[in-house]
C-alpha cells in the first residue's frame, strides 16, 4: 500500500498515525530519544511539552531551538520535524477536537482563541502566535526570535510542573484503563487547557499594553543579543538606546518574550554552546568562552538549570 503523504509546495511528507492506547480520542505519549525525527504530518492536533534536553524544531518555515518548559501546538496536516541536539524528553498529547465532547470543544475555543472567529483551526493558530515577528523581516536559519513564529509558549517552573503532572495522570489513566476512562482523560485535558488559556490571556494582556514601537525595540534587542552572544551584554545600554529605563525595558522584554533579559540571554548562550560542544568538539571551558561565559563552573550550573543535566553528561552521550 502506498504511504500517505502531505504535499507542501514540491515536498511530500509522510503521515504518522494516531497513537492508540485506548478507545478515547486523546492520547499521551512519553518520548525519550536522541534520534533525528523526519518531517512528517498527522491528521490530529498535538501539543508538545519539552521536559528535558534540547532539540531544533522545524515548523512553519523556521527552525527554533527548544528547551525544557517550551510548549507548542501542531495543527493537522502541518509538516514538522526535530533535530535532536541532546537526549530530549518530550510529552506529546494528541487529540481529535471533533471527537471530544461539546464541553471540550467550547473549552478549546476559550482556551486558545479570540471570540472573533468560529474557525477552530484558524483560532488555535492565531492564539499560539501570541507575538508575530513577520513584520521585522528577520531572515536566518535558526533564530531564537522565531519561537514566536512557531507559537512557542515558555512555561515557568510552577506552570510546567502543573501541566506535566496532569499529563502524567492522563498517561496513568490510559495505562490502567479503569471505568469512566474517557471522562477522566477529558477532565485532565480540560484542566490543561484552562491553565494554558490563563497563561495565554495574561500574556496577551501584558503585550497589548505596549505600543508596536516599543515591541519593535524589543525585537531589535533580541537580534542584537543573538549576534553578540560572545560579548558582555549591557542591558542598561540596550535600554538606554531604546529610550527606556532599565526596569521598564526589563518589564516589556518579559511581557514580549515570556523571559527576563538575563534568562533569555542564558537560554541563547546554552543553546548556542551545544553546537560548539557537539559539532566542533570543544571542551566545556572552550564552549563556555565562545558564548561569553568565562567561569566554567558558572556555565555548568547554568547549563544544568536550562537543560536538566550537566554539560559533562551531554558530551558523554553525544561524542
Amino acid at each position: 500500500m502506498a504511504q500517505k503523504t502531505a504535499e507542501t509546495g514540491r515536498e511530500k511528507y509522510p503521515y504518522k498515525k494516531f497513537k492508540v492506547y485506548d478507545s478515547t480520542p486523546v492520547s499521551v505519549e512519553m518520548w525519550n530519544d536522541q534520534e533525528f525525527v523526519e518531517m512528517h504530518c498527522h491528521r490530529f492536533y498535538e501539543f508538545t511539552v519539552i521536559t528535558k534536553g534540547s532539540c531544533i524544531h522545524n515548523y512553519r518555515g523556521v527552525q527554533v531551538p527548544l528547551i525544557p518548559g517550551d510548549i507548542f501546538m501542531i495543527e493537522p496536516n502541518q509538516p514538522h520535524g526535530y533535530e535532536i541536539q541532546a537526549q530530549v524528553s518530550i510529552i506529546n498529547c494528541q487529540f481529535y477536537p471533533e471527537q471530544l465532547s461539546n464541553e471540550n470543544n467550547r473549552l478549546l475555543q476559550s482556551a486558545w482563541v479570540s471570540s472573533k472567529s468560529e474557525d477552530i483551526k484558524k483560532q488555535w493558530d492565531e492564539l499560539l502566535q501570541y507575538v508575530s515577528l513577520e513584520e521585522t523581516g528577520i531572515d536566518s536559519n535558526v533564530r531564537q526570535a522565531n519561537l514566536n513564529t512557531q507559537g512557542i509558549i515558555h512555561l515557568n517552573s510552577e506552570d510546567l510542573a502543573y501541566v506535566e503532572s496532569l499529563l502524567n495522570e492522563m498517561a496513568r489513566e490510559q495505562k490502567e484503563q479503569e471505568v469512566n476512562l474517557e471522562y477522566a482523560k477529558s477532565a485532565y485535558l480540560q484542566l490543561i487547557l484552562v491553565k494554558l488559556s490563563r497563561v495565554q490571556r495574561r500574556r496577551n494582556e501584558q503585550i497589548n499594553h505596549h505600543s508596536n514601537q516599543k515591541k519593535d525595540m524589543i525585537y531589535d534587542a533580541l537580534v542584537y543579543i543573538e549576534e553578540h552572544l560572545d560579548e558582555k551584554i549591557d542591558f542598561s545600554g540596550l535600554a538606554e538606546s531604546s529610550f527606556m529605563s532599565p526596569s521598564y525595558f526589563r518589564s516589556i522584554f518579559k511581557d514580549v518574550t515570556g523571559l527576563t533579559p538575563v534568562d533569555y540571554l542564558n537560554r541563547m548562550r546554552i543553546v548556542k554552546s551545544l553546537e560548539y560542544l557537539e559539532r566542533e568538539k570543544s571542551t566545556i571551558a572552550e564552549a563556555a568562552a565562545k558564548v561569553g561565559i568565562f567561569d566554567s563552573n558558572y556555565y555548568s550550573r547554568m547549563f544544568k538549570k536550562v537543560m536538566g543535566y550537566s554539560p559533562k553528561y551531554f558530551k558523554s552521550i553525544r561524542n
